[in-house]
Parts: structure tokens; sequence; C-alpha cells
């Protein structure tokens, strides 16, 4: 299974990027913020462009928030499969951190469906 590590050392990192006719199936994400000065407010965010459609003749970059997750600091977070099982990406996969820390560290392990 794929995975993506990263630390938040800057506002948005993008995870994965948009699949051509797949969408992504988080199996188990991990947020180590042990050594974070600060409490980790994390989004996890899908950007897309939806297709052009008879109300929507020209459509726009779109984000949305699929999953919201805080970590104190001093602590870890997992999340496994039977608590994603609900969430899909259809496009570039994003994490968004209201306080930038190097030593807060994100990983993300996926499918492909």
């Amino acid at each position: 299974m794929p995975s993506f590590e990263t630390s938040m050392a800057v506002a948005t990192v993008t995870l994965v990027t948009e699949k051509l006719n797949a969408k992504v199936k988080p199996s188990a994400i991990f947020v180590d913020n042990v050594n974070a000065g600060a409490d980790a407010s994390l989004l996890f965010q899908d950007v897309f462009t939806p297709s052009v459609t008879n109300l929507v003749p020209v459509p726009v970059l779109t984000t949305v928030t699929r999953l919201a997750i805080n970590v104190a600091a001093g602590q870890m977070s997992s999340t496994m499969e039977d608590l994603l099982k609900d969430i899909d990406f259809i496009g570039t996969v994003q994490v968004v951190r209201s306080v930038l820390d190097a030593n807060c560290l994100v990983t993300f392990i996926y499918k492909l469906v």
C-alpha cells in the first residue's frame, strides 16, 4: 500500500496528487505530535475541479474538507481503516495545519480504488 510521510513545517502539504479514474481511499493516518510545541489541528482536504454540467458550464477548483483531526502537544494519534471507511478523495489530497511545526509528523497510508 502506498504511503506518504511529512512534517508540518509548512501550512499545506500535498499528500497524493489527483489520479485519473481513481479515488484515494485512506487506510490509516498517524499523527506524531510528541515533540511538537503546540496542539495540532489538521484538516485533510480534497482538491478537485468538478466536471462540466449544464448547470456549471465553467467549473472552478473546489476544496472540500473530508476529515479533521486534533492532537494535543506531546501526544500521538492513529486513525485506522474502520474509522476511515466512508472517506474517499476524488482529487488531490492535502493536509493543512493551523500552527506550523516541523516536529509534527503525518503519515498517510492509502489505496487507489
